[in-house]
């Protein structure tokens, strides 16, 4: 348990942690004070919550949170992801001295004053937070933020900048479904990302740029269906390979199987991609220039439900 004095961070490993919560808190986390929530909440409630779509990551928060007031939250299944969830009149009272609003504040969110006073490795630490929620790494390695709070975006790169790293800023529309905008910065600064991530995104770094073994269903979990794509690009890959071996699939041939079985038209570029994420993790393995095969005597595992020597 860590003594926390509202409106201050302890100048210690202490107070990097929680400035690490307070990133993922500026991020996907959201602290409440209402009355009569639930039931299973006192009259006035004061609670924590975030969510995420891999409870690896919503794992974390629940340890930082556990060692600073020594309580444990609740991990459950939400909407298609995980949410955490805390009571704490003592936690939540001590976000909000630090500068954090009680429910949404997307829009307003910066890092707080506390934060930018200490020393870069606190300022550092509050990036960490906010990336493992936030960022994102894409197919190529590069690891990319994206916020509709210009000031949180600018008041990162301004941090960033001092470390002598390469990266972009850009602005985007919202989706038709909002307006306004969004602001984010993008760099490929491999080395620096690999040690300011934790959690799934540094396993994305990882098995990009270095090549890491993996499972298929590891590699499933790092790389889930998005809603533009209902296509388990990761698995069907591996199934239609596997339907050739020992022999070698042509990636055109492999392209138009998968676009015939599930009736839609993918940029070829997308399914190269995950052939090379499956190359990097030793699940298949190049044979030659475009054609690809199951690695000599892979046993095939038999929780995804593919057929072995005749059994399920």
């Amino acid at each position: 348990m860590i003594e926390i004095e509202n409106g201050i961070i302890p100048n210690n490993q202490d107070g990097i942690l929680i400035s690490k919560l307070c990133g993922a808190l500026a991020s996907d986390g959201t602290i409440y004070k209402q009355d009569k929530i639930w039931n299973e909440y006192p009259e006035t409630s004061y609670y924590f919550e975030l969510a995420d779509e891999w409870k690896e990551s919503v794992a974390l928060v629940s340890e930082w949170i556990e060692k600073i007031i020594n309580k444990k939250g609740a991990i459950k299944p939400y909407r298609g992801s995980f949410r955490y969830r805390i009571g704490s009149k003592k936690l939540v009272s001590y976000l909000h001295s630090l500068g954090f609003s009680y429910g949404c504040k997307a829009k307003t969110v910066s890092i707080p004053k506390e934060v930018l006073s200490k020393e870069r490795e606190f300022q550092l630490a509050f990036i960490t937070g906010v990336l493992i929620f936030d960022g994102t790494v894409k197919m190529n390695g590069t690891t990319e933020f994206c916020t509709i709070s210009k000031k949180l975006r600018d008041q990162m790169v301004e941090i960033l900048k001092k470390e002598n790293i390469h990266l972009w800023t850009f602005k985007t529309k919202m989706t038709k479904w909002s307006s306004g905008w969004k602001y984010g910065f993008s760099s490929r600064s491999f080395d620096f990302f690999m040690r300011m991530l934790e959690g799934p995104k540094l396993k994305k770094l990882i098995l990009i740029r270095k090549g890491q073994k993996l499972s298929i269903k590891e590699l499933h979990s790092l790389f889930p269906l998005r809603e533009w794509s209902k296509i388990p690009f990761i698995k069907e890959i591996y199934k239609q390979i596997k339907s050739v071996s020992p022999n070698s699939i042509h990636y055109k041939n492999l392209s138009n199987n998968i676009s015939e079985k599930y009736k839609v038209k993918f940029n070829r570029n997308t399914l190269l991609n995950y052939l090379n994420l499956l190359v990097k993790s030793e699940v298949i393995k190049r044979s030659s220039r475009g054609w690809y095969k199951l690695p000599d005597n892979i046993q095939v595992p038999n929780h995804l439900g593919i057929i072995i020597d005749g059994k399920a």
